[in-house]
């Protein structure tokens, strides 16, 4: 597929890492493409990157991410899946810029004809791409409102190897609240962990069968 990344930061340039070494053609959109020809990707405007792109991922700063979509246009993103991976945090990582609400929601209410999947932010760049490195499996979640949509974001997900059993489709875009709201736990987490790469896994209740029955 053509995926275009608005963002040039560490997560933008990893998930463009990963899919490019699974075959896909990866493009970065930047303000100011001309002054981040040093990344080794291919590199293109805001604009130019938006009409390559059959899917698009927003990994620029939640706090301005609606700004720059913007400045795009909505009929330029009218129809394009927009894969949403930014998270709204004050420079000192201790408050959302979407306290009542999530950058998913806004960019959705913002872009009506631009189907929105919200997707892995629970984690760092090292965890989105290379799931495979931390100690065992662990859980990415999606948001959105369109069927289809979530399926295109879930094979894209098993390109950076995150097999279906690993995706939880946890409903409309409203839940990109509990998945963003999350980044300041992951916060705590990473400093009592004194590391960033890590991830959460969703472990439900053994079946019943093999259990000793309950007693009142």
């Amino acid at each position: 597929m053509r995926i275009g990344l608005l963002g040039t930061g560490n997560v933008a340039r990893a998930l463009a890492q990963g899919w490019r070494a699974s075959g896909h053609d990866v493009l970065l959109g930047s303000r100011r493409p001309k002054e981040r020809t040093d990344l080794g990707l291919p590199m293109a405007g805001l604009d130019e990157t938006a009409a390559h792109a059959e899917v698009l991922v927003n990994a620029t700063p939640g706090a301005v991410s609606v700004e720059l979509l913007r400045s795009i246009g909505a009929s330029a993103l009218a129809g394009t899946l927009l894969i949403d991976v930014g998270v709204g945090l004050s420079d000192d990582f201790t408050e959302l810029s979407h306290p009542n609400s999530s950058l998913g929601e806004q960019i959705q209410e913002a872009f009506p004809s631009t189907p929105v999947v919200k997707t892995l932010c629970t984690m760092d760049s090292t965890a989105m791409t290379a799931p495979e490195s931390l100690d065992g499996p662990s859980t990415v979640f999606l948001s959105g409102d369109d069927a289809e949509a979530k399926r295109t974001t879930g094979r894209l997900l098993t390109d950076l190897g995150w097999p279906p059993s690993s995706q939880l489709d946890i409903g409309g875009i409203t839940t990109a609240r509990g998945q963003e709201h999350f980044a300041l736990l992951f916060m705590g987490i990473a400093n009592g962990l004194g590391s960033h790469t890590f991830n959460i896994k969703v472990v439900s209740r053994a079946s019943a069968e093999g259990l000793p029955s309950e007693r009142p």
